[in-house]
């Protein structure tokens, strides 16, 4: 049998050795790709649910409602909300609205680890004191999330025609 010499040695060595760190890097890059999907997939998550509560808020649960939509949302956010929830909440009383909704698809628009845009589709009933029969309504709906110690929460919420 040969001995391999000192040359081919050496190469096989640097192959192995290169073999070697190519697999690492693609078995970390393969870690971010699965971890950037998972937080993607928490941010549609969150801002879906938040969607769905607040399409759903009714003029019989409209406290409960409202403290679950401020519990999801960022600071900056929820004082927003905070501002605005009596008025909406005398709103959905004095004309009776019964709301129910839900997300039919939802997508990420943009994300890093610390923020995201999702834009939500979402369809829905309404009815109130004007209203003979619950009313169909479509809503399309843009979302920026902010990733708050672990936790998707809403930074501000839009409207779209």
């Amino acid at each position: 049998m040969e001995r391999l010499s000192t040359r081919t040695f050496v190469l096989l060595l640097v192959l192995g050795v290169g073999l070697l760190v190519f697999a690492g890097q693609r078995a970390w890059s393969w870690r971010e790709d699965v971890t950037a999907e998972h937080q993607r997939a928490e941010a549609v998550s969150a801002a879906s649910t938040e969607v769905t509560r607040l399409i759903s808020v009714s003029a019989e649960d409209s406290e409960t409602a409202f403290e679950t939509l401020l519990d999801g949302a960022t600071a900056s956010f929820r004082s927003d909300l905070k501002q605005q929830a009596n008025a909406l909440q005398k709103a959905l009383k004095a004309n009776k609205v019964d709301a129910e909704g839900e997300v039919v698809s939802a997508g990420v628009a943009r994300s890093t680890d610390e923020q995201a845009t999702v834009f939500v589709a979402a369809t829905g009933t309404v009815s109130n004191s004007g209203t003979k029969a619950p009313q169909q309504r479509d809503y399309r709906v843009k979302v920026e999330m902010r990733n708050v110690e672990g936790r998707w929460l809403v930074s501000g919420l839009e409207f779209i025609p």
